[in-house]
């Protein structure tokens, strides 16, 4: 094989170069993990648009998919005392995340073993949970612990009323809830995760704000707009010249049904523009895009854009952050690393995305999804953690405007959500054809279709991880 065959398909036709030839010329270079290619034919090449927006088929993985799948739920840092809690509004369950002892945190559904009322309407902090209605009493760990006018209930098992309890495990100070309780485990569930985090812990980092928005578009079409890079001509144009689209390399390995990732270079003009651009017009292009009215240097012979660009991320971040990113890889540094985890989460392994996404249905409709953005800072040396910042964004609000995100940045989120937007009312009403899938640059979104079949089969067993 020649040295493109090697990272790419077979039949990739562009001028653009790879991903891994792109890393290879870096000043400071990429650590192993990002230098692994893997590729995989998935024979996902269409499915029906009713499984973006019909009724029935969301209530199939209502039934099917969410509760068998581990499901990010919220971080240790926002329960850091015992008796604090958070509610987790999984689809098609509400859980009390509650920190019950020092090292012990359980997921209680959130309802009155009595009459079904909810427990709690809000994160608290509680040294009994109490039902408003009529009193119900059960410690932290679960027990009844008291029942008003015990007398009128003479045969019920106080043993038998405990809570019910989804199961609950951690990994880099998240924590995961499946509310199968004969599910694989999460440590076989997160399948590269581990290994491809291990230097880049987000147990080092704590979760400082949380920007939502609910979306006019199903669930899956959100992460999967998210997961290619193929639509920035048409959503992002402005980033053409050094976005990197058509060098972004997509790794789908074939003994991880929950996992993949893609790399996509900056400072790496995209195969779409119609002319060829040096070095100091890439850096003109994303330079003036990031800081308007800027004055933009001047190249030093023989500097690349994007090592000027990593270079600057790692400055600027160092002072922001009060960490010492000097001898981070410029792929690190200013790549945009990315990584899914089966259903609906989004993590990054790079210095300018610190970033989590997740993508919750909205119940009752499947043409509707709460998008929640979540940033991550390097936790402070004196251990203090501020409480998370949770900004919800009306429907008028934009990313640009919420003053959190720069400008550009927020730009490009705006962007995003009116893409999505339209494309959720194309697959409404736009008829009954099929959606079709490319073979390389949404290879993502088909492992994620091929991973969604298995757990909805009528086979529990086709389930990734039972037997």
């Amino acid at each position: 094989m020649g040295q493109q065959s090697q990272f790419a398909p077979d039949y990739r036709d562009s001028p653009a170069p790879l991903f891994q030839q792109v890393i290879a010329d870096d000043p400071v270079a990429a650590p192993p993990v990002l230098r692994e290619y893997s590729e995989v034919d998935i024979p996902v090449a269409r499915v029906p648009r009713n499984q973006y927006r019909s009724a029935d088929f969301a209530a199939l993985e209502m039934e099917r998919l969410w509760p068998r799948v581990w499901q990010f739920a919220c971080r240790e840092e926002q329960i850091p005392e015992v008796g604090d809690y958070v509610l987790y509004e999984s689809p098609g369950a509400s859980l009390i995340i509650m920190r019950s002892g020092p090292d012990d945190i359980r997921a209680f559904y959130n309802s009155c073993l009595h009459r079904g009322m909810r427990l709690c309407a809000e994160d608290s902090s509680v040294r009994k949970l109490t039902c408003p209605f009529h009193g119900f009493t059960w410690n932290l760990d679960g027990k009844l612990a008291h029942v008003p006018a015990r007398w009128d209930f003479p045969d019920m098992q106080d043993d038998a009323m405990n809570l019910p309890e989804a199961r609950v495990e951690r990994w880099q100070g998240f924590i995961f809830i499946n509310r199968d309780l004969a599910a694989p485990p999460l440590k076989d569930y997160l399948g590269h995760l581990p290994s491809h985090f291990a230097d880049w812990s987000y147990g080092d980092r704590y979760l400082a704000t949380v920007m939502r928005k609910t979306i006019d578009a199903n669930w899956k079409t959100c992460i999967e707009g998210f997961v290619e890079s193929y639509h920035l001509a048409g959503i992002h144009a402005q980033a053409l010249p050094f976005g990197g689209d058509a060098s972004t390399q997509y790794d789908v390995w074939p003994d991880d049904p929950h996992v993949s990732r893609f790399l996509e270079p900056t400072g790496v003009m995209s195969d779409q523009l119609p002319v060829q651009l040096s070095e100091q017009q890439i850096l003109d292009a994303a330079l003036s895009a990031v800081f308007v009215g800027a004055q933009v240097p001047e190249l030093e012979a023989g500097t690349k854009a994007r090592h000027y660009m990593a270079a600057g991320m790692r400055a600027a971040m160092s002072a922001a952050d009060g960490v010492d990113y000097s001898t981070l890889s410029d792929a690190e540094a200013a790549d945009a690393i990315q990584y899914s985890l089966f259903p609906n989460i989004i993590l990054f392994r790079s210095l300018g995305y610190p970033y989590v996404y997740r993508f919750l249905p909205v119940r009752g409709d499947p043409n509707r999804a709460t998008f929640e953005f979540m940033i991550f800072k390097p936790k402070l040396a004196d251990g203090y953690i501020p409480e998370v910042d949770l900004v919800d964004l009306a429907e008028a609000d934009s990313f640009a405007g919420a003053g959190i995100l720069p400008p550009w940045l927020g730009e490009i989120y705006d962007q995003d959500v009116t893409g999505l937007r339209m494309c959720q009312q194309g697959l409404r009403d736009g008829g009954d054809a099929d959606i079709l899938y490319s073979a390389y640059q949404e290879v993502r979104i088909r492992h994620l279709h091929q991973t969604l079949d298995r757990y909805l089969s009528d086979d529990p067993a086709d389930a990734p991880g039972r037997r």
